[in-house]
């Protein structure tokens, strides 16, 4: 049996707003990173002190909070996404037919 394209079409949905909130959370922690200035930070040899943890860590939370309505939206979207493919499912079992 195959998925019915209106299965398929939900998975690819959910899978664009998948990479697209997981793409944004790189980005910020990306962001998050480059705000920590210690030396030690960036260099291969050594890990963070605790006080580049904490940087990082108020940075990233700061950006998260610059984008929550986003961040919010994409996983309220998501969750939506998610909930309408489990009920798919429910109704036409785990692999609908065309």
């Amino acid at each position: 049996m195959s998925a019915s394209p209106a299965y398929q079409r939900m998975l690819s949905a959910r899978d664009v707003v998948r990479a697209r909130l997981s793409s944004l959370e790189a980005q910020l922690r990306y962001q998050a990173e480059k705000t920590v200035r210690s030396p030690a930070a960036h260099r291969g040899d050594s890990g963070w002190r605790k006080c580049d943890e904490a940087e990082y860590r108020n940075a990233l939370a700061a950006l998260q909070h610059s984008h929550r309505k986003d961040i919010g939206a994409l996983r309220a979207k998501l969750d939506r996404q998610q909930a309408a493919i489990r009920a798919h499912v429910a109704r036409h079992g785990s692999f609908p037919s065309a």
